[in-house]
């Protein structure tokens, strides 16, 4: 009796797909990073924004809270940091002013506080207003 020779089932990847395999790969991950890109930098400008609008703030209670009567030139501190303070070691240039309102009585004075920065070559500004009785 002849044998008759079994044939073997060829099993296991040949080049052409786990070139595929290594190009699907390659995309999926080129779009992971890009997610990862958008996130940190939408992450970034909304912390800025926030830091911005306190700085802001502070100085506009800072100044509606002065005792004394007084005519606030424009003021600028700039490359202050997010806590206010520090010149030279931030991003934020801030601006501020107060007008006297002599139309009004009893006397009154409006505040305008102007914070600016720079985000990825974007120029972005917060302005408040407010006035206080002096």
């Amino acid at each position: 009796m002849a044998q008759v020779p079994v044939k073997h089932s060829e099993g296991g990847f040949t080049l052409i797909e786990v070139m595929i395999a290594l190009v699907l790969t390659a995309i999926a991950i080129m779009g992971i990073i890009a997610l990862y890109i958008t996130e940190t930098k939408a992450s970034g400008f909304s912390r800025h924004t926030t830091e911005a609008a306190v700085l802001v703030q502070d100085k506009v209670e800072l100044l509606r809270t002065e005792g004394a009567a007084t005519n606030i030139a424009l003021t600028t501190e700039t490359n202050i940091n997010e806590r206010g303070g520090a010149p030279g070691s931030g991003i934020f240039t801030r601006s501020f002013s107060e007008t006297l309102v002599p139309a009004v009585t009893p006397t009154w004075a409006d505040i305008t506080v102007t914070v600016t920065w720079n985000d990825d070559g974007i120029n972005h500004t917060i302005t408040v207003k407010a006035r206080r009785n002096l």
